[in-house]
């Protein structure tokens, strides 16, 4: 359907901006998804250290302390070294061992090999009798031949019978459990953290994808609705200036000596907004200005409106009302809003002794100026029942005279170029051009 082929550019606005949200909320939970794995994974390694150290202190109450530890100090001998190379030799994860003294002096190292250095760790752990665990590097020879191994090291307090420490157990273990155990985890925990996150994000696409779907259902109906509503304004206004017509072609067949005057002050009115270089938008506006400028005379009587003599004071004011109520009927089509001053205004004049609101000079809307001297020109050009219209000529030194008094005086030059050169846009139809002369 066309309705839901068009999409409003708010609607628009809004679906990518749900659709964005999606996307960076994916970005969000990805990376959410990535630290809580690694802590979670960080967190289980350092749980798998803390039972490495757990099991190595077990081993070196029951086993290493016993067998290391005579009275208040550690004691090797030919004996212990052999029990204790056994012990290395047959364990799977202990890779070496290594005794240090409650002074911090190397004992015993299991294999031989060159002296260690002394880790802070060593005095650490004998002052405050914990077993404390990190993952470092051995050197491993063998062959001839040296290199670092990974490995799990455990310090552990060697304590005498009443408890207190009186040396230092560092044990190297394989690696291989804790890399095991950790990977293990690892894997486990990014595949739940990933399946749970990527769960919450297919749900919030989903929600996403309804509010998108409700969004557009209501941008259809509303568009339906705005269309229907467009259409009925539009054939309202269509209605509307069908009236304002009617009521422009009333006020003229009200009075016969009128008949044409609207089109006639239109066609000069465009001539001169023509000369003073106007816009398109601006022709526009004046030439349906011009076209409309008496359509307020329909509620004047027509005792007035026609009467074949001068008006009385009472009388002429009635007469000045169809400027307003011009300015109120064309106001009512929302197209003509740029009508209306004209319409109002085209009865003030250059020196404010003018009507409805006295407006002078350069206050006064120039279209007005322009219908304003179009509808003189046409009134002292026409006949009227009690008297004759001027000749052109007479009438172009009435325009003349009034420059700088009733007429604007840019208009007043406007109107004399184009009666100068293009005679045939301002003279009456049935005036031959050769009237006009130099005056």
């Amino acid at each position: 359907m066309a309705s839901r082929a068009y999409r409003s550019a708010g609607l628009v606005r809004s679906l990518t901006l749900l659709w964005t949200f999606v996307l960076a909320s994916a970005a969000i939970l990805a990376v959410g998804a990535f630290v809580l794995s690694s802590a979670l994974a960080n967190s289980f390694r350092e749980q798998v250290l803390a039972d490495s150290v757990r099991d190595v202190a077990l081993y070196s109450d029951s086993v290493l302390a016993p067998t290391l530890v005579s009275g208040k100090r550690v004691a090797v001998n030919h004996r212990v070294r052999q029990r204790l190379a056994r012990l290395v030799a047959s364990s799977d994860e202990l890779m070496r061992l290594t005794v240090w003294s409650k002074r911090g002096r190397h004992v015993l190292s299991i294999p031989a090999g060159r002296r260690p250095v002394r880790s802070p760790d060593v005095m650490a752990t004998i002052r405050r009798g914990n077993a404390r665990a990190a993952v470092g590097e051995i050197q491993v020879r063998r062959g001839g031949k040296q290199w670092s191994q990974r490995a799990v090291v455990v310090w552990a307090p060697l304590a005498s019978r009443k408890g207190r420490p009186v040396g230092a157990a560092q044990v190297f273990l394989e690696p291989t459990a804790l890399d095991a155990s950790t990977a293990s985890a690892t894997r486990t925990v990014w595949v739940v953290v990933g399946l749970v996150f990527a769960i919450l994000w297919l749900a919030l696409v989903l929600l996403v994808r309804g509010a998108a779907a409700r969004l557009s259902r209501q941008n259809d109906v509303l568009m339906g609705r705005s269309r229907d509503m467009s259409e009925s304004a539009l054939r309202l206004e269509e209605n509307l200036l069908e009236t304002i017509e009617t009521l422009n072609a009333a006020v003229e067949a009200r009075d016969p000596y009128t008949a044409g005057h609207s089109q006639r002050v239109r066609r000069v009115s465009l001539a001169i907004g023509r000369e003073l270089s106007l816009s398109a938008k601006q022709l526009g506006t004046l030439g349906t200005a011009a076209l409309f400028h008496d359509v307020g005379k329909i509620g004047i009587p027509d005792s007035i409106l026609t009467k074949a003599g001068p008006l009385e004071p009472n009388e002429a004011v009635i007469m000045r009302e169809h400027v307003t109520r011009g300015a109120v009927i064309v106001s009512k089509v929302s197209w003509f809003q740029d009508v209306v001053p004209a319409i109002r205004h085209h009865h003030e004049r250059w020196d404010g002794l003018g009507y409805p609101d006295g407006q002078h000079g350069t206050d006064i809307p120039l279209e007005a100026a322009i219908i304003g001297l179009a509808d003189a020109w046409d009134a002292m050009t026409t006949d009227r029942p009690y008297a004759h219209g001027l000749t052109l000529n007479e009438a172009m030194l009435q325009i003349r005279s009034g420059r700088e008094k009733q007429f604007s005086p840019a208009v007043v030059d406007a109107f004399w170029r184009v009666a100068k050169r293009h005679p045939s846009d301002v003279l009456p139809p049935e005036a031959p051009a050769a009237l006009v002369v130099a005056v």
